[in-house]
């Protein structure tokens, strides 16, 4: 019985010992800056990740793939990001993202949050039809090839994504709104589109962008978050200008600072 013991608490000794070893310390600026970027994270929930071995800019990625895609970061996910860490850069087309950001700042698709599904990370082969009223949802996952299909009749919303080895393409529509996003992955050139069809607002952007890795997104993070620090001390410095007064700006101008991304995020089960 105490032999047992003991190589009980040598296991549980193991155990700790390599998630004390995985740990990563996140400084106070890099917790302060991931929490103002994305929405609805707070600062036990990136102590958490760090904890798990994930570093700054390892988050700095992930949050990025979940607040575009709408898709809720829990623990599942985040434990198979972390048993793949080494590969987070080449995960993208799980979330139907490209694998560039624009020539001058991060992808932000502007369409609205919907619930929808997505094929199970690392997967090589998955093919799954879901049909409601209204419509039908489609995916389909060969290697790195990825085909997304949704069309709701009642809402008037449809969304098309294709991953292929040679290009990336976007769309979106419903009643209110167009978006495009096409990408030649062998020379990077971009062109996207965006249409307000209530108001007539429209975005044009092309060049040539920049693969996605978490060093870069990182950068970017990091200067968009010293751009709102510089407004904050300019504020209160009595200057004119505020958060808010972004919003009056040109809405043909993309290339105000506030960039915070929202993220539906749901660790609060491993805390209690």
């Amino acid at each position: 019985m105490l032999k047992k013991i003991t190589i009980f608490s040598i296991l549980i000794m193991i155990i700790f010992s390599s998630i004390s070893a995985a740990a990563v310390e996140l400084d106070d600026f890099d917790k302060k800056l991931l929490v103002r970027i994305f929405k609805d994270v707070d600062s036990e929930d990136v102590e958490y990740m760090a904890r798990l071995g994930l570093d700054s800019k390892d988050i700095s990625l992930i949050l990025y793939y979940y607040s575009n895609s709408d898709k809720k970061l829990d623990q599942g996910d985040l434990e198979r990001l972390v048993r793949n860490r080494e590969r987070i850069n080449e995960f993208h087309y799980y979330y139907g993202m490209p694998s560039i950001i624009f020539d001058d700042e991060l992808v932000r698709f502007r369409h609205p949050y919907r619930e929808r599904h997505f094929p199970p990370l690392d997967t090589k082969k998955y093919d799954k039809k879901y049909e409601f009223n209204g419509g039908t949802e489609i995916i389909k996952v060969r290697g790195n090839n990825y085909d997304y299909k949704y069309n709701n009749q009642r809402t008037g919303v449809e969304e098309k994504i294709e991953i292929k080895n040679q290009k990336y393409e976007y769309y979106y529509r419903d009643r209110n709104m167009i978006e495009k996003l096409e990408v030649h992955h062998a020379n990077q050139k971009y062109s996207y589109y965006y249409k307000n069809l209530n108001t007539g607002q429209t975005i044009k952007k092309e060049g040539r962008g920049r693969r996605v890795t978490k060093d870069i997104v990182y950068e970017e993070l990091r200067e968009r978050y010293n751009d709102l620090e510089e407004d904050d001390d300019w504020d209160d410095d009595g200057g004119d200008w505020d958060n808010d007064d972004w919003a009056d700006e040109d809405p043909d101008d993309d290339n105000g600072v506030d960039i915070q991304f929202d993220i539906k995020i749901d660790l609060s089960d491993l805390f209690n």
